[in-house]
């Protein structure tokens, strides 16, 4: 099984969703592994770059196989990091790195960068990524106001490429909140598309393997 972790915008959580459904998968019992084709916004540790979305999957469970394909410095497209940095992007070479990872686990979650339309070279956009590689997609949307519109764009572009769609994941719902638009938004999205929501995760204050878990073990995936 593989997934591409896709968001309506960047700072919504995919990295955290990301985490969370891999933990929940590998507590579970299953191989799991996260592939990040490309990586912006990494930073050095002597002459090594780091990836930090793969590295926060490393410090939440060391047991979560991890890839990125490329690790790019500057907190930009990954398209633009590649350019500064005179990389040329291999699509070629980061679906062979998917194709490799993903026969070593049972389950593989694929982080995109940004949303959907996010350029990951100069001619292709997160979107045709996605084509590439062939697999369904999770989509990550906050409850919040404006937030309706960005997630129906994201469905409807994604169907208009013929991408499949797994299913839509509510992230930072703050239960005590009375903002009229958090608290109805699962309500107003079910009535302007027929893709499920797959589960709304709480704005956690404070994380750690346990209070994830609770959260992602109720996200019915695998079902």
């Amino acid at each position: 099984m593989e997934y591409f972790i896709t968001g309506i915008d960047t700072g919504i959580g995919k990295t955290f969703v990301t985490k969370g459904l891999a933990l929940s998968a590998e507590k579970s019992g299953l191989k799991t592994g996260v592939f990040k084709p490309l990586q912006s916004g990494a930073f050095k540790v002597g002459d090594k770059l780091i990836a930090p979305d793969i590295q926060s999957v490393k410090e939440l469970s060391p047991n979560i196989n991890t890839k990125c394909s490329y690790i790019l410095e500057g907190e930009i497209s990954p398209a633009l990091a590649a350019r500064l940095a005179g990389i040329s992007v291999d699509t070629d070479k980061i679906k062979s790195d998917f194709i490799q990872f993903a026969s070593e686990n049972d389950i593989t979650f694929v982080e995109g960068a940004g949303g959907i339309l996010a350029p990951v070279t100069d001619s292709l956009l997160c979107a045709d990524l996605i084509k590439i590689l062939d697999i369904p997609i999770i989509i990550v949307t906050v409850p919040f106001l404006g937030r309706l519109n960005h997630t129906l764009l994201t469905v409807s572009y994604a169907k208009s490429k013929g991408i499949d769609i797994k299913g839509i994941i509510i992230n930072k719902y703050d239960e005590t909140t009375k903002d009229l638009a958090s608290v109805n938004f699962a309500k107003e999205l079910k009535l302007y598309t027929d893709v499920e929501i797959l589960g709304v995760v709480k704005d956690l204050k404070h994380s750690d393997t346990n209070n994830i878990l609770s959260e992602f073990n109720r996200i019915k995936l695998l079902n």
